[in-house]
């Protein structure tokens, strides 16, 4: 189960929707998912964007800004109320952070579909719960209602998380009945990156703590005890007190998108990349110079090495000037972000 991500520590993409998705439960409170499910060309919103909220404001997602949000929180009152989903067409035009740069002609449209999430049954929550924790894709096929039709039913669809399928009427409740499409859209999010620390420095607070504002999943490898001043649970998901020649066994078992090595110590270090060459990590950063980098590759021998290097970024992180280890972290997550980017589009 992953932690769950503190109040005070504002979380971004999937993960933080979730999070603050059970938070509404929790406290008795129907939310409204919004669903950017159709842009038109000129639109420079992107489809398949989110916004989740309580019937009042945006409490999470990245679908918001201008007057589009406050015709979000305007409907989603309906939905909140209402207990049912809507769909909604908005012209460019009258989403103000759009429409000023945008020749007239030009401004298209959007279809926004609200869907509500009960408190007591929500499947909807609980596939993003679900795709969140197994590190699945997240797959929605929603129906938009067939036009011009005077009733068109909107908002039932199903969701799936790997293997796992939930099905939701228009009230967002649980259903078993079998749903026709008929004016349906299809979408798909990925999984909150899983980031393995290997070996805890000065730089694992301020990193971990960027990357938890990002919505990853952090989890750090170090048994050595007298290294967690630099960092604690509060900051990652889980810590594994394991010794190096162990982490293969978690490396087999739980997948990582990327692996930071940056224990400070060289015999720790190359004992962690040593393993990381046959493996699937796409993303494997070492702290420290290009000296060391060479020195340890050298180690342990062209095998290894060949294996590590077209994904090896060492030294770690983008080139953004300035010191220090919050500097550092900032440089590791930039260039995590870009990379992971790359790796979802292709």
């Amino acid at each position: 189960m992953l932690q769950p991500i503190h109040s005070h520590l504002p979380c971004a993409g999937i993960r933080g929707l979730l999070g603050m998705a059970e938070s509404l439960a929790a406290t008795g409170r129907v939310g409204a998912l919004a669903v950017l499910a159709q842009v038109s060309a000129g639109v420079h919103r992107e489809r398949g964007a989110l916004a989740l909220l309580d019937g009042d404001e945006v409490v999470a997602g990245w679908l918001r800004g201008g007057t589009l949000e406050d015709r979000l929180c305007q409907e989603s009152a309906l939905v909140v109320g209402e207990g049912r989903a809507r769909c909604i067409d908005v012209d460019a035009a009258d989403d103000s952070s759009h429409a000023s740069v945008v020749a007239a002609e030009n401004q298209g449209s959007m279809r926004i579909l609200l869907l509500p999430l009960p408190v007591q049954a929500s499947p909807l929550r609980e596939a993003i719960a679900a795709a969140c924790a197994e590190g699945a894709w997240l797959r929605l096929r929603l129906e938009l209602g067939l036009p011009p039709s005077a009733d068109p039913v909107v908002g039932f669809g199903e969701a799936r998380a790997g293997q796992r399928i939930f099905t939701f009427d228009p009230q967002g409740l649980p259903t078993d009945a079998a749903n026709e499409f008929s004016y349906q859209v299809r979408l798909g999010y990925a999984p909150p990156p899983r980031l393995a620390l290997l070996g805890a420095g000065p730089e694992s607070r301020p990193l971990a703590t960027l990357a938890r504002q990002l919505g990853w999943i952090v989890e750090l490898v170090d048994q050595r005890v007298e290294m967690r001043r630099f960092i604690d649970s509060f900051h990652v998901d889980r810590i594994h007190a394991i010794a190096p020649d162990a982490l293969a066994q978690l490396l087999d078992t739980r997948h990582f998108d990327a692996a930071i090595v940056g224990s400070h110590d060289f015999e720790l270090d190359a004992s962690h990349l040593r393993q990381l060459g046959d493996t699937g990590i796409g993303y494997v950063a070492l702290l420290g110079s290009p000296l060391r980098r060479d020195a340890m590759l050298t180690r342990m021998g062209d095998i290894i090495a060949t294996q590590l290097e077209p994904r090896l970024y060492a030294p770690a992180g983008l080139h953004l000037g300035g010191e220090g280890p919050e500097i550092m972290a900032l440089a590791i997550v930039a260039q995590l972000q870009r990379f992971l980017a790359h790796d979802v589009s292709g």
